[in-house]
């Protein structure tokens, strides 16, 4: 059996169906055989797509890149999904190794270029080397914390003879409960004069959500998301849920005051921008999860729902914690809607549509996203690290396990991965995309105004484009919205991509402290 017809056969015996991909000449010797490869017009864009399809199925999906440029092109994305803990297998393929010497037109070092971006990366050196190394980066991709592993495949392996041997893989187990340590933890919460929760991103991957909003309306405790969670994190409509925590130590301080006893279930404090405050100083933090990455307190390693669902049988007391009312945001939408502010745009999605699954990189606007769309089990998804240009083919990749996902974006977070919308015309994905257009890069005009005022107003910040006619030309239909925003029952209505764009103002929201 050739190396390539190893390489496909693994794929079937990993239940791997699809490759994302943008193919070179190095690739060409691998996809022979191949079926059902999912066209991108730019390397990166595989990758986005295949993260957003690992995270929605729990499975690793599998990605090929063209050796050194394919590679090099993706690399914020691979690191995104090394941040996202995205379970995805990138391949490469590499120059032909008998003529290494020469550094040959398209060879690198891949390994040493993926670097620190993946869980574990090899090179094969043979044929026999195909199956047992994919298999193996299988089951690290899954091992908790759960990340993108890479592959290098010199051409000359795939023409190589060698035995399928049907090796067995593992799949970790993640259905782990630290039982000794959750009386520790019932003791701590029960005698706690004023407990609070963290819940992170884990908790949707671990299926953790409803456990946690059981175990805190039972005691009546508050529960704060993690700063810049990458997936939900809590139910956004419990009575439980006291909100985001801001990505800055003085501002968790100061949300966090009030308690004594903080214990997350799955998160992690992601901080930016830098303030010299500690954090969290003189309180007693606990943290359990699978991936201890929580910088500070004790870390309990357990599947957090299963932790959860044993608290509730232990922990005792009665907080009685509610979630405050929302105070003025009618009178915001009222003022707003003559202007068709972010609000009273969000509001008007929230209401069509409900029961989609949310992808979202409008930055300047994310917390109001949030605030106004939403969370519960798999039903929001971002960037963890901060990129732009994630969001759109990330909304593809989990449009193909779903037909219900809405896009919020920017208009400068669209152009950086415009491509996609060529994808989606092609293989018919039903994404519905909602462009808040604000005319730049407001996030940074926030940022600016914050620490660096006057750089706000720098041409560099600004500038314009007719969306409509780039989307039209990548095949998507396309239409403007007026004040009353009649265009977004356009938007909602069948399973077919549409995009919309909402002209929002260009005024600079304070969003850093």
């Amino acid at each position: 059996m050739k190396g390539f017809e190893i390489f496909n056969r693994t794929m079937k015996d990993l239940g791997i169906s699809k490759i994302f991909g943008n193919p070179g000449s190095t690739e060409i010797p691998m996809l022979r055989g191949t079926s059902d490869y999912i066209l991108t017009l730019h390397d990166s864009i595989s990758v986005g797509m295949a993260d957003g399809y690992a995270q929605y199925s729990g499975k690793p999906s599998l990605v090929n890149l063209h050796t050194l440029p394919g590679v090099a092109n993706s690399m914020a994305f691979i690191h995104t999904a090394r941040m996202n803990r995205s379970p995805v297998i990138i391949t490469s393929g590499q120059q032909d190794s008998r003529h290494v010497f020469y550094e040959p037109l398209l060879w690198h070092d891949l390994k040493s270029l993926v670097g620190s971006a993946v869980k574990y990366s090899y090179e094969v050196r043979g044929s026999e080397d195909i199956e047992r190394a994919m298999k193996r980066a299988y089951s690290i991709s899954l091992s908790p914390p759960s990340g993108p592993v890479f592959l290098s495949f010199p051409m000359e392996v795939m023409d190589q003879e060698s035995q399928y041997m049907g090796l067995d893989y593992s799949t970790p187990n993640v259905q782990l409960l630290n039982s000794g340590e959750v009386e520790r933890i019932s003791e701590l919460i029960s005698n706690a004069k004023n407990p609070a929760f963290v819940a992170g991103s884990e908790l949707d991957q671990y299926d953790g959500i409803v456990a946690l909003e059981q175990l805190a309306g039972h005691l009546g405790v508050p529960v704060f998301s993690e700063p810049l969670a990458s997936r939900a994190t809590f139910n956004s409509i419990s009575e439980n849920f006291a909100g985001e925590l801001p990505p800055a130590t003085t501002a968790i301080n100061m949300a966090l005051l009030p308690y004594d006893l903080i214990v997350n279930f799955g998160g992690e404090f992601t901080l930016y921008p830098y303030l010299p405050s500690p954090l969290l100083p003189g309180k007693k933090i606990v943290s359990v999860g699978m991936s201890p990455s929580f910088k500070q307190g004790d870390y309990v390693i357990s599947n957090p729902k299963l932790f959860l669902q044993a608290l509730f049988h232990k922990a005792n007391g009665k907080w009685g914690f509610r979630k405050p009312e929302d105070q003025g945001n009618a009178g915001l939408i009222a003022r707003e809607k003559k202007v068709m502010g972010v609000n009273y745009v969000l509001q008007k999605a929230r209401k069509l549509f409900a029961g989609y699954t949310i992808v979202d990189e409008a930055i300047s606007s994310s917390l109001l996203v949030r605030k106004n769309m939403g969370y519960s089990q798999n039903s929001y998804f971002t960037a963890k690290s901060g990129q732009l240009g994630w969001g759109l083919p990330a909304a593809a990749g989990i449009s193909m396990l779903k037909d219900k996902v809405l896009e919020i974006v920017g208009d400068g977070s669209l152009m950086y991965t415009v491509q996609t919308l060529w994808t989606i015309s092609k293989y018919k994905l039903p994404v519905k995309i909602l462009v808040l257009n604000n005319g730049g890069y407001t996030i940074l005009k926030s940022f600016s105004a914050s620490f660096y005022p006057g750089v706000e107003n720098s041409e560099f910040l600004s500038f314009s484009y007719n969306i409509i006619e780039v989307a039209k030309s990548l095949g998507i239909e396309s239409r403007v919205a007026d004040p009353e925003l009649k265009e977004m029952e356009w938007l909602a209505r069948g399973n077919e991509a549409k995009l919309l764009v909402a002209n929002v103002p260009k005024t600079v929201p304070r969003l850093f402290i």
